[in-house]
């Protein structure tokens, strides 16, 4: 048995952590596991996507998973999302577990998400008990739960072991195993039927990989502009909404926008341009004044 699990996310939502706990738990259940992370340059809110695989005998595939017998969303922008490719490979046989206020039918109305759908709102329980948007552990929690991988007992030691290799505190390690267990308790167990493939297990003859050169292999912009044709509004889960009142025109937000989203206007006040706005808040923590608020996105 051969189980394929790819998750989508967001850089700073978790998404390889969550992968890592997913394949700690099957591991810890007996299961031989690969997981691969991968990702283009690291930036917070940026399209992350990672591969888990977890079988009964040796692995032999590597790689990208072109037909994943189940598919964890992150986050629900994602998935109308034409560079994330979520649901690339997904047919009726596949589980799409989706991080969202919505129900499931609803999403696949708006989507046309062919596999079977399962939607849980993870995001309004991380910020109630972990007190900030930390998904990692509730979302390998629902998936565990979901694919019917392990119980509660295997998925908590999974937990312990991954946030404590991290350094966490104690306290906080409890808080995300609450909200691991709340989402666990509240998600379906459906499991992973697997999809018919073929797969040839012989060992692969040695092959050399050809060399790029570099304008074709370093992540270079070689066409100018590019930035200002591609929107990011759908990257943020929270907004910076400027008070002019408390405002004191440093310029500081201004200077350090990695994004060069915010202008200011004929009064020299910092402006937002929402569009290509990421939602990274540098400048919200770098304000001088602190006249700059952390607003939740209402689509997030």
């Amino acid at each position: 048995m051969l189980r394929h699990i790819r998750f989508h996310g967001r850089g700073g939502e978790g998404v390889k952590l969550a992968s890592r706990i997913v394949s700690r738990t099957a591991f810890l259940s007996g299961f031989v596991v690969q997981d691969s992370p991968v990702y283009g340059a690291e930036r917070r809110g940026a399209p992350v996507v990672v591969f888990a695989r977890f079988s009964n005998g040796p692995i032999y595939e590597r790689g990208y998973i072109d037909d994943p017998d189940m598919v964890v969303v992150m986050d629900e922008s994602l998935l109308l999302a034409p560079d994330a490719a979520v649901l690339s490979g997904v047919d009726e046989s596949t589980v799409v577990a989706v991080n969202s206020r919505r129900g499931a039918a609803d999403l696949q109305a708006r989507t046309s998400i062919p596999g079977r759908v399962v939607a849980f709102d993870v995001s309004s329980i991380a910020l109630e008990v972990l007190h900030q948007y930390v998904l990692s552990a509730p979302i390998a929690g629902a998936s565990v739960k979901v694919a019917a991988i392990a119980g509660w007992e295997v998925l908590q030691e999974a937990v312990r072991i991954e946030l404590g290799e991290l350094g966490l505190a104690a306290d906080v390690v409890e808080r995300n195993l609450h909200a691991t267990r709340r989402v666990f308790d509240a998600a379906p167990m459906l499991g992973l039927g697997g999809r018919r493939r073929v797969v040839d297990s012989r060992p692969a003859e040695a092959f050399t990989i050809q060399r790029l050169p570099p304008r074709v292999a370093s992540p270079s912009v070689s066409v100018p502009g590019t930035s200002a044709l591609r929107s990011t509004d759908g990257w943020r889960v929270y907004r910076p909404e400027i008070d002019r009142l408390r405002c004191s025109r440093c310029f500081m937000c201004f200077a350090l926008c990695p994004e060069g989203a915010i202008h200011l206007d004929g009064e020299e006040y910092p402006v937002v341009d929402y569009h290509h706005c990421k939602g990274c808040l540098v400048c919200a923590s770098e304000c001088p004044p602190k006249a700059i608020d952390e607003v939740r996105e209402a689509a997030a």
